[in-house]
C-alpha cells in the first residue's frame, strides 16, 4: 500500500468517534480530518516508519510524520489552508502517545475502522497465509495471527501480540491464518504466542 492509498482509506476511516474530545463539536463529514492528527500519525507511523513529529497549529499541538526527512501529514487538510509550524516540530515516541488512553482507544477504534476499509477495498477478501507460506485472498477471515518473518503464529486475542500491535512494531508482518480443522485443548496448548 501507498501513503496516497492509505490517505483515501483513512478518509473512509475518520469518524466523530475518533476524534479528539476537545474537537467532537465541530467535527462533521465535509471536515474529516479534525481531530484525527495523532491517531493517523500513529497509523502512518505504522505501516511506513519514520518519525511521529509533534508541533504547534492555531487550533494547539498537531502531529504528523517525517519519513525519509521528508513532511508527510495526512490531517492537514482540517486547518482549511492554514500551514502548521512544522519547523518548529519536535519527536514523540508511540509509547508517549499511547500513554494517554483516550488516545488509544481512539487509535484502537480507527485501526478498527481502517481494517475494514481495506477489506471494502479488496471487494471484502481476507489475505490469508497457506501451508506454504503463500498468501491468498478468501471469502472468510482468518482465525489465528502469526509472524510472517518469525513464522510463529497464537490467537488472535494473543495479548503478547497485541501489545506489539500497539507499538506498530509487527503489523508490517501480520499474516492471518485459517484452520483446517477445529483446534482441540491441546493444540491450543502448543500454539506459540508472539
Amino acid at each position: 500500500m501507498n501513503i496516497n492509498k492509505l490517505k483515501e482509506l483513512l478518509e473512509n476511516s475518520w469518524c466523530l468517534e475518533t476524534c479528539s474530545p476537545g474537537l467532537k463539536s465541530e467535527w462533521s463529514k465535509d471536515n474529516p480530518s479534525l481531530g484525527q492528527c495523532a491517531i493517523t500519525a500513529l497509523i502512518v507511523n505504522g505501516y511506513f516508519g519514520g518519525k511521529i513529529m509533534r508541533c504547534m497549529a492555531s487550533s494547539g499541538s498537531h502531529y504528523y510524520n517525517q519519513i525519509d526527512g521528508e513532511i508527510v501529514d495526512l490531517t492537514v487538510e482540517q486547518f482549511l489552508g492554514e500551514i502548521p509550524q512544522y519547523g518548529s516540530g519536535e519527536e514523540r515516541t508511540r509509547e508517549y502517545l499511547l500513554s494517554n488512553e483516550d488516545t488509544k482507544n481512539r487509535y484502537k477504534k480507527l485501526l478498527y475502522n481502517l481494517k475494514q476499509s481495506i477489506r471494502q477495498y479488496q471487494g471484502k477478501k481476507f489475505k490469508l497465509i497457506d501451508e506454504n507460506g503463500q498468501e491468498y485472498l478468501s471469502d472468510t477471515p482468518g482465525l489465528l495471527g502469526g509472524h510472517k518473518k518469525l513464522k510463529i503464529y497464537g490467537r488472535l486475542d494473543c495479548p503478547s501480540a497485541n501489545r506489539w500491535i500497539e507499538k506498530g512494531r509487527y503489523v508490517n508482518y501480520r499474516v492471518f491464518l485459517k484452520m483446517k480443522r477445529q483446534l482441540l485443548k491441546q493444540d491450543i496448548d502448543h500454539v506459540q504466542y508472539v
